[in-house]
């Protein structure tokens, strides 16, 4: 083989392994790439992906609101919203105490400014960060939710449907709430188990039905019955999960909202999760 023959046999594998490594870089942009420019009229729901854990926002013109801030998982949540020129949350959920939902709690309060603090009553034995976060903010920026409640900010409307008793565990006292935008509606599940949809469901009935559900407990098989699943009757049902050791998400349950109508989304293999919700309808972005 000659020397230039030789030279343009290493030119094609040079320019062959490029290509590889492009599309593979891109491949991985693609599945992180958060959108910034949104339409006037709507209402963004971003979906974090952060493994076996919960964080997401929902933010338009003059209203930004967070749910949940996992332990170590927010660098790109908090990046997002401070490219955006988001400085204020005008409403931080904390759905509970666990730490892949409320471990960087505290990181949120000091790098943003916040209006309010939504969280439940922590368990008796169980109130350091509670605690904190109280000492932190002030008590006059913190509300312990309550099912029943209603909070409205410039056409956002927030319903909470849980927690509805006293429970042993984090899990038991999650907030659980649907957000409507101009018709348009999305129900936050938290980390709360068949025995609460079932308490929801009494409570609350057909109002619970969402264009958007975000998948209770990861989609654990002791959540997600399948009558509570029927009745929100999802376009979109969003199940935020990594790499874990309690199996979630179940099958079943993914068979079980597909069944029902859902298109599943898994940010595990979809990362980043986009909608935007207008009066129209709800729209996926990402």
């Amino acid at each position: 083989m000659n020397k230039r023959k030789a030279k343009r046999i290493i030119s094609a594998v040079v320019i062959t392994a490029l290509v590889i490594v492009i599309s593979v870089i891109g491949l991985s942009i693609s599945k992180t790439r958060l959108l910034d420019g949104i339409p006037d009229d709507a209402l963004r729901a971003v979906f974090f992906d952060v493994g076996e854990a919960d964080c997401s926002v929902f933010f338009c013109d003059g209203v930004a609101i967070m749910t949940d801030a996992p332990e170590d998982m927010t660098k790109q949540a908090i990046g997002y919203l401070k490219r955006l020129g988001i400085k204020r949350l005008d409403y931080f959920i904390i759905t509970h105490y666990d730490y892949d939902h409320s471990g960087d709690a505290l990181k949120i309060i000091d790098g943003f400014e916040v209006g309010t603090v939504l969280m439940p009553k922590p368990l008796r034995d169980k109130t350091e960060r509670y605690d904190e976060i109280v000492k932190r903010i002030g008590e006059d920026r913190c509300v312990i939710a309550k099912t029943g409640q209603k909070f409205d900010i410039n056409g956002v409307h927030i319903d909470i449907l849980a927690p509805n008793g006293v429970g042993k565990e984090n899990n038991d006292i999650c907030i659980a709430y649907k957000l409507t935008y101009k018709g348009s509606s999305v129900l936050m599940c938290a980390d709360i188990d068949a025995d609460e949809e079932k308490v929801i469901l009494s409570k609350y009935g057909d109002k619970i039905k969402s264009d958007i559900i975000k998948v209770p407990h990861h989609g654990s098989k002791y959540s997600s019955d399948d009558k509570f699943i029927k009745t929100v009757n999802a376009k979109y049902a969003v199940i935020s999960c990594g790499q874990n050791n309690y199996g979630h998400p179940d099958l079943e349950v993914a068979d079980r909202l597909k069944a029902a109508g859902a298109e599943v989304l898994f940010t595990q293999s979809s990362g980043v999760v986009i909608f935007d919700l207008t009066s129209g309808g709800v729209e996926r972005i990402k």
